[in-house]
C-alpha cells in the first residue's frame, strides 16, 4: 500500500512540474500584441546592475540581479525591486568582469516582489575603461564560491 501512495504522489508531482514548465516557459512563440522580434536563450547569471548618467555608473545605486534570458540584442534581468533608470551598465563575469552599455526598454513586476528589467545593449565597454574601474572590484561579487568555501563562510 505504501508503494502505491507513492507511485501516485510521484505521477502527481511530474504533472504539477510539466504544467509549471508548460505555462512558464521563456522562449514560447510570440503571443497576440508581443514585439519579441528575437529568439530567446534562457540563461541565469548573476549580473551586477548600476545606473549609467554622464557617461559614469552612479556606484552608490549597483544592484545585484539574475538574467532571465538573453537575445542577439539584448537580456532580461530579474531583480527583487523595480530599477529606475534609463540608460544602464550591466557586467557579467565570464571568466573575468565583462560590461555592456544597455536601455531599459521594459521595467515590469513579475509578482512576489520580483521585477523584470529588459534592456538593449548598445555598446560594449572595455572593463579597464576608467569609467568602469569602480566597478571591478563590485563584479568580483560574481564570481561563483566553490562550495567549500561556502560551507566554510557560513559557520
Amino acid at each position: 500500500m505504501f508503494l502505491f501512495g507513492r507511485s501516485t504522489q510521484s505521477h502527481a508531482v511530474s504533472g504539477f512540474i510539466r504544467q509549471l514548465v508548460d505555462l512558464t516557459s521563456p522562449n514560447r512563440p510570440p503571443l497576440d500584441g508581443d514585439s519579441r522580434a528575437d529568439t530567446r536563450s534562457n540563461r541565469s547569471l548573476p549580473a551586477l546592475l548600476a545606473p549609467w548618467e554622464r557617461g559614469n555608473p552612479v556606484v552608490e545605486e549597483v544592484a545585484y540581479a539574475l538574467t532571465k534570458d538573453f537575445s542577439d540584442r539584448g537580456l532580461a534581468l530579474v531583480l527583487p525591486q523595480p530599477f529606475r533608470a534609463v540608460d544602464v551598465v550591466v557586467g557579467l563575469w565570464l571568466g573575468s568582469p565583462r560590461f555592456v552599455l544597455a536601455e531599459v526598454r521594459q521595467n515590469a513586476a513579475l509578482g512576489g516582489g520580483f521585477w523584470q528589467l529588459g534592456i538593449e545593449i548598445t555598446e560594449l565597454v572595455d572593463s579597464g575603461s576608467p569609467a568602469i574601474r569602480p566597478l571591478a572590484p563590485l563584479a568580483t561579487r560574481l564570481i561563483p564560491m566553490p562550495s567549500a568555501a561556502r560551507s566554510a563562510r557560513a559557520t
